[in-house]
């Protein structure tokens, strides 16, 4: 029987580094002559990595390559995220629900009237006359649930590893928002009914959007490297040993998704 094939996707070198250390990943090329492009063998099973630098076009791109070059059976997104909601700790280990893009806003109030308060922009996202619904998006979703398997598998791993798991909603898009009404909103028109909590990524959508395209399992694996919400100030200094914490819990969700 053969092995699947798996591809990991981060956006800073210091997110990948201890993912690729622990791997002894070797890069043999660069995706499009840009992108860093990695291998390793872990358990019989080829792994991939491809650090596609910070931003949703970038992401885009190059998911959507390297999909293409190696074909693999899961596309994982690996590194950190920024907490979203009052509760959110530094160190939180993220399993994710779903992917939404969170900052493609219009300065409009729900009654069309202008705002000056950025607020009570609306997403474009959505199924309500002034949103880019998913007819406008060519019939491709505004918003990509997470597998349930993964999320349940990924629970037990994260439990056996006396790890806990937080479960919430991953945001995507290149706007960085601290404004504590703005991110509430943003829980409040993008999220389902009563949930209020999420993380932000940049190019998480991106990811989902080209696996959805191409037919592929999309899942990730996250810790909080800040409070957004609280204004928790961000050290890029503590990236790498933050991923560090992830390394254990991704290949053990490889390894379940083989069996």
């Amino acid at each position: 029987m053969d092995k699947n094939k798996i591809l990991f996707v981060g956006a800073m070198q210091t997110e990948l580094v201890p993912l690729i250390k622990s791997l002894g990943a070797t890069q043999n090329q660069k995706l499009l002559g840009f992108f860093p492009f990695y291998k390793a063998t872990h358990n019989s099973t080829e792994i991939y990595i491809v650090e596609t630098f910070v931003g949703e076009t970038n992401a885009s791109i190059a998911t959507f390559e390297a999909i293409q070059e190696v074909d693999p059976d899961l596309v994982i997104k690996f590194g950190c995220v920024g907490g979203s909601y009052a509760e959110s700790k530094k160190g939180d280990v993220i399993v994710p629900l779903g992917f939404f893009h969170r900052t493609s806003w219009i300065t409009r109030t729900k009654d069309g009237e202008p705002t000056k308060d950025s607020s009570l922009w609306q997403s474009v996202f959505g199924e309500l006359p002034h949103q880019v619904n998913s007819q406008n998006l060519g019939g491709l979703p505004y918003f990509y649930p997470a597998n349930k398997k993964l999320i349940n598998v990924s629970q037990k791993i994260l439990a056996d590893l006396n790890t806990k798991a937080v479960t919430c909603y991953v945001g995507g898009g290149n706007i960085w928002a601290f404004s504590q009404e703005f991110l509430k909103n943003m829980a409040k028109v993008m999220l389902p009914k009563n949930i209020t909590n999420f993380v932000s990524d940049m190019e998480s959508y991106s990811v989902a959007h080209a696996c959805y395209i191409l037919d592929r399992p999309f899942f990730g694996c996250y810790v909080v490297a800040s409070n957004d919400y609280t204004d928790e100030p961000y050290n890029p200094e503590n990236v790498s040993e933050q991923s560090t914490s992830l390394v254990s819990y991704a290949l053990k969700l490889v390894d379940e998704f083989n069996q």
